[in-house]
């Protein structure tokens, strides 16, 4: 009688099984900053693949330049100097 209520207790225990876990993709959360590295996020690039497409004549780095009214698109200035990279620590 004893092992009965043991199996029963594992049975409680171990809850109901589950369905396959989604074999799908998460989004990528992307930064909303007018920076390189927001704007290759958004487009799904790394930023040395976002700065080949947006500056294709080489430069290192770009910054934003403002708003294209026609064609619905921010501007980015290409730069063959590149920022100097900050890093944030505690």
């Amino acid at each position: 009688m004893g092992w009965v209520i043991v199996i029963m207790v594992g049975f409680l225990i171990s809850g109901c099984q589950k369905e396959d876990p989604c074999n799908c993709e998460v989004p990528r959360a992307c930064c909303r900053g007018l920076v390189p590295e927001c704007a290759a996020c958004e487009e799904g690039l790394t930023v040395e693949a976002w700065l080949k497409k947006t500056c294709p004549n080489g430069e290192k780095d770009a910054y934003y330049g403002g708003w294209d009214e026609t064609n619905q698109k921010s501007i980015w200035v290409c730069d063959t100097v590149e920022r100097e990279k900050v890093q944030i620590t505690e």
